[in-house]
């Protein structure tokens, strides 16, 4: 009943190309946080690394540019509103003091009066 299986040797065990065992190594080696970095693929990736520096320090530029003048325009857009604020109070000022009968108390003072009676229409000529 007991029988003894005997296979072939390339049948049973799976062939292990050389990319599968490369990437095994490397998935290893990152999961043990193990980069054994050398000077010459640092000096490979060179460019690359000073062009994303390059970005990096754009972006960066970039990003407060912008806050500044965000905050600036956010600055005159209130200072906006406080000149708006005074136009409006001196302009109501200036009407209340432009009336006919204020206009007679400031000039009261100084001998001049109000007229009693409207003013005439002046015709030259031709009637």
């Amino acid at each position: 009943m007991n029988r003894i299986i005997v296979e072939d040797e390339s049948t049973s065990k799976p062939a292990v190309d050389a990319e599968t065992r490369n990437f095994t190594a490397t998935v290893r080696r990152f999961a043990d946080f193990d980069f054994k970095i050398k000077p010459e693929q640092v000096k490979k990736q060179m460019p690359y690394l000073v062009y994303l520096f390059f970005l990096v320090m754009l972006f960066i530029y970039n990003s407060h540019r912008s806050e500044k003048i965000i905050r600036e325009a956010d600055k005159l857009q209130q200072e906006v509103k406080d000149l708006r604020s005074e136009y409006i109070s001196e302009l109501s000022q200036l009407m209340g003091e432009s009336k006919q009968s204020a206009v007679a108390k400031k000039l009261a003072p100084h001998g001049i009066k109000e007229l009693k009676t409207p003013p005439s229409k002046i015709t030259y000529g031709r009637e």
